[in-house]
């Protein structure tokens, strides 16, 4: 982006609602006067045209009829308007004659606003000394009448500036005492103002994602309003960030649309901006005409506007392209007016800094001409006591009407609060009903489901407990007595190897079959020890398959002392895992560890063995283990990896 655009972008701020100047009204307004200033305040950021009509035959009517305050707030008008369309040295014209009007009427409750708008057209005009000068005028009339809102618009303007200094620390304290003092007043308006110029901060950082969410907040609310004006500057910000990531295709329609809008408006300077970016999207898109075409309309609206800093950048884009449409003429006379016009602007910038220089001059000249004359100019002590009364019963009456004003206006706004409050109120406690009622709802379901669970698991054991009834009265029952017959029957037969190996096998099938009972439903694990059991059941996993398991159970003592509800899911859950293990995970060892806590119970059980997929539909294992877990509260969590074997780690609380 050249330096035309850099520079102009950063003079696109927003205008507070506040379109007159805030002094004392005056008791001879017309019905004629106060329809046009409505009229002007409901056109400025939607028909400007209209607006600044509707000013001038205020002004006129002022002067006419000699009312000097609403001619003061009419000036003032025109001066917004000024730098709202781009016509800056209106701007500063008008607004230097409304502050030169209130210092002679001694006035200066309107100062603070007139120097806001005054130091808002230096800037504009790239006269950035007197512009800051300008602010800080403002700021101390601003603080000198309690004015908080003309305060808080300075320091918003006055980051702008920062911003064009590339001084963005500076720039962002600034906005943010701007937004605490309209946060303090309540102005949503003013806030909103701020968001936009802090993201022109994050744009000219080149953090253009950030900055267009920031930029479409404030447009919802702008397009909300109706308010035009300010809709065309955040399309224009939005445009040139497609330009500068080189979406061109996407900018020149952002452009085209925008281009409208401000023509609406008659936005001259802005209306450059955008010309100029349509020929910089053109450019690069090969389309040379169409890029020349918007280049000498931009340059024909600059020679109006007085944008001598940066037709420089524009001659220069001119040059080039015509060098590229090999018409060397025109690339030559283009690129001589660019240097050209880059001398005038080294020598305006030093006619400036002498016109500054003499300037002070003759103002300190003035100022000891006032002081002499005020030395020999007596007036009577008669006249100076009735000009004092004068003065008492004009500032005893405005006094009287401010009071009584701001009275009937702390009324309106305390019940005001009052009213929003209760409504703030009354929704809090709808949604605190609602929560309540929800949290209700889930705690019914989640109590459904762990009675479910435990219907499920006391089913589970039952039927377990049935099977191991079954096995050890069934069928052990059987191989005793097979046993006793075999036993007597190999008393009288003298092949006693081959007796030996057939009581051997029915021996371990005894066993074996035991084992199988207790596993099913174990006998209370206070008679026969846990960790003892656990051991026998991992003895007997590890001598009928491959699989080689270690156990680590620390301390020992204290885990047979947990409780055996507790004992059975632990038991359960190893048992699960130690299955699931020898099913799917073709391992060849394991290791099983319990580590008693204060708290819990930690269960690891880890293997060597293929791993799975954790995001893989779940078989019933390991739904058994956690439907165990939601039960007593316990955690789950599984470190498992293609080829790198399985970890799982189990937490159950102890109370």
């Amino acid at each position: 982006m050249t330096r035309f655009l850099k520079q102009t972008l950063l003079t696109l701020l927003l205008f507070l609602g506040f379109h007159v100047v805030v002094i004392a009204q005056n008791s001879n307004n017309t019905p004629l006067i106060d329809s046009l200033s409505v009229v002007y305040g409901k056109n400025l950021y939607t028909n400007p045209i209209v607006a600044k009509k509707a000013a001038e035959e205020w002004l006129k009517e002022s002067k006419r009829l000699d009312i000097d305050l609403q001619t003061v707030r009419a000036l003032y008008a025109l001066g917004n308007l000024g730098n709202i369309s781009g016509d800056y040295k209106s701007a500063i014209s008008k607004t230097t004659e409304a502050i030169a009007l209130l210092k002679k009427l001694n006035l200066e409750s309107g100062l603070a606003a007139c120097y806001n708008i005054l130091a808002l057209g230096y800037k504009n005009l790239g006269e950035y000394p007197k512009a800051m000068d300008s602010f800080m005028m403002c700021l101390s009339f601003a603080e000198a009448n309690d004015n908080k809102m003309q305060e808080a618009n300075a320091y918003q303007n006055i980051a702008t500036l920062y911003v064009l200094q590339k001084d963005f620390t500076k720039a962002t304290e600034n906005l943010d005492r701007a937004a605490n003092l309209y946060r303090e007043l309540g102005n949503d308006d003013g806030v909103l103002t701020t968001l936009f110029n802090f993201a022109n901060i994050l744009k000219e950082q080149d953090k253009f994602d950030d900055a267009r969410k920031h930029y479409k907040t404030v447009l919802g609310y702008r397009e909300k309003e109706g308010n035009k004006a300010v809709i065309a500057y955040i399309n224009i910000n939005l445009s040139q960030m497609l330009v500068e990531e080189e979406r061109c295709e996407e900018a020149i329609v952002a452009l085209k649309k925008t281009l409208t809008l401000l023509k609406a408006l008659k936005f001259n300077s802005d209306i450059a901006i955008v010309l100029n970016d349509l020929g910089l999207c053109n450019s690069k898109l090969g389309r040379t005409k169409d890029a020349i075409n918007y280049f000498q309309e931009a340059l024909a609206i600059g020679e109006t506007q007085s944008l001598l800093s940066y037709k420089s950048d524009i001659y220069k884009n001119l040059a080039q392209l015509y060098q590229e449409a090999d018409d060397y003429e025109n690339a030559l006379k283009y690129y001589q007016k660019g240097v050209t016009t880059v001398a005038e602007q080294n020598s305006l910038d030093k006619e400036k800094y002498v016109a500054k220089i003499q300037e002070r001059y003759e103002t300190q000249l003035k100022e000891t001409r006032i002081a002499l004359l005020e030395k020999e100019q007596k007036l009577s002590d008669a006249e100076l006591q009735k000009a004092e009364l004068t003065l008492k019963r004009q500032r005893f009456v405005r006094n009287a009407f401010i009071g009584g004003f701001v009275l009937v206006l702390i009324t309106l706004i305390v019940l005001r609060l009052f009213y929003i409050q209760r409504l703030r109120v009354q929704k809090e406690l709808n949604l605190q009903q609602e929560e309540n009622a929800k949290q209700k709802i889930n705690q019914m379901i989640q109590d459904h489901k762990l009675s479910v669970i435990e219907r499920y698991q006391e089913g589970q054991d039952e039927e377990r407990a049935r099977l191991a009834r079954d096995i050890h009265d069934g069928i052990g029952s059987d191989l005793a007595g097979i046993k006793l017959a075999f036993e007597h029957y190999s008393e009288k037969h003298e092949d006693a190897s081959q007796a030996k190996r057939i009581g051997e096998a029915i021996d371990n099938a005894c066993f074996d079959i035991r084992s199988l009972s207790h596993q099913l439903h174990p006998l209370s694990f206070s008679k026969i020890g846990f960790t003892s059991f656990l051991n026998d059941f991992v003895d007997q996993i590890t001598n009928n398959t491959t699989l080689t398991i270690q156990t680590f159970i620390f301390p020992e003592e204290d885990i047979d002392k947990l409780p055996e509800d507790l004992l059975a899911d632990a038991y359960r859950i190893v048992q699960e895992l130690i299955n699931n293990i020898i099913k799917h995970a073709q391992a060849t060892e394991a290791d099983v560890q319990l580590t008693k806590h204060d708290a819990y119970l930690n269960i690891v059980v880890h293997d060597n063995g293929k791993g799975f997929k954790t995001n893989k539909k779940q078989g019933i294992g390991l739904r058994n283990i956690k439907e165990r877990l939601q039960k007593v509260q316990g955690t789950l969590d599984i470190d498992s990896g293609s080829g790198n074997g399985t970890s799982i780690t189990i937490d159950i609380p102890i109370n």
